[in-house]
């Protein structure tokens, strides 16, 4: 700590207010701390004329506000702003930064500064700046305030709608809509995300437009193919598996003749006769085991 003064909290710019992460839980767990025991830990501030740039510790400061006080403690650091933040995020605040917090920081620094500058101040390499700078710039202002908002969760943002977003913003924006009024777990989000991936773009777009409808489907086709599966038993299985290896040995019928033309070269033809012995041994063992198994049947 460098120069901690009792400070009027009307007198700390909360500049970079707006790029801080909501979270309604922490903060009343905060609220209740400070309510019992003071602040413990005083925020960090840098000098700007007759009043003070706050850097870190704005949940701090909602909690006082919260509980009425007007006096805060403050760490005053004797850097300009942009020092001050490099110097946060290298070391890292009261809590570990969000990456579209670090993100967003990242991008009001860029205006000034090279992102190799940035980087170095941070003892990052490069690569890992600009991923950080394309996470907060892919998200369209809507999508960014409901993160900031606490709105939808930070895996959400970063692992759903950033690559929905740079894919098509307007089925982002749809998914975000669901997903305020409704919210989805993080196992739900996965699932759906995966049949986006594989649906054509008519799925798609029924997809976003219902996420909650789709996944109840997919429940009900998922119970109904479980409850038939158990009805069926092993036995069931048995003959499925066998359909799909009659499948597999089709296409491999079909494939000899390119496979073993006169022209095939001998080490690749070698390598393919190797790999059917194999499987014809595998076929071999499981016709011993039938035989085994059954050779005290009755006939």
């Amino acid at each position: 700590m460098e120069n901690v003064l009792r400070v009027e909290r009307h007198r700390l710019l909360t500049r970079f207010a707006s790029l801080r992460v909501a979270d309604p839980q922490r903060l009343r767990k905060l609220t209740g701390s400070i309510e019992r025991q003071g602040q413990l830990m005083p925020v960090v501030a840098v000098p700007a004329d007759d009043r003070w740039v706050l850097i870190d510790g704005y949940r701090r400061l909602a909690a006082l506000r919260n509980l009425g006080q007007d006096l805060v403690w403050v760490d005053v650091w004797d850097r300009d702003v942009d020092e001050a933040v490099l110097l946060c995020l290298a070391r890292g605040p009261e809590r570990s930064w969000q990456a579209i917090e670090e993100a967003a920081l990242i991008y009001e620094l860029s205006r000034r500064h090279s992102l190799r500058e940035i980087a170095t101040a941070l003892d990052r390499d490069v690569s890992w700046v600009s991923r950080r700078l394309s996470l907060f710039e892919v998200l369209p202002d809507d999508l960014l305030q409901a993160v900031r908002q606490g709105k939808i969760s930070l895996w959400a943002a970063s692992r759903i709608l950033v690559p929905l977003a740079r894919a098509n913003t307007a089925h982002a924006r749809l998914l975000l809509a669901h997903l305020e009024q409704h919210p989805l777990s993080t196992r739900e989000l996965k699932r759906l995300y995966s049949h986006y991936q594989q649906a054509n773009q008519v799925q798609r777009e029924r997809l976003v437009q219902a996420p909650g409808l789709f996944l109840q489907a997919l429940a009900t086709r998922e119970a109904a193919t479980q409850a038939k599966r158990l009805a069926e038993g092993p036995e069931g299985s048995w003959c499925k598996d066998l359909a799909i290896v009659a499948q597999i040995l089709k296409r491999l019928l079909g494939q000899v003749p390119i496979l073993f033309a006169a022209e095939q070269a001998p080490a690749a033809r070698k390598r393919l006769w190797q790999a059917f012995a194999r499987m014809k041994c595998r076929f071999e063992v499981l016709e011993q085991a039938l035989e085994e198994a059954t050779r005290h049947d009755p006939r």
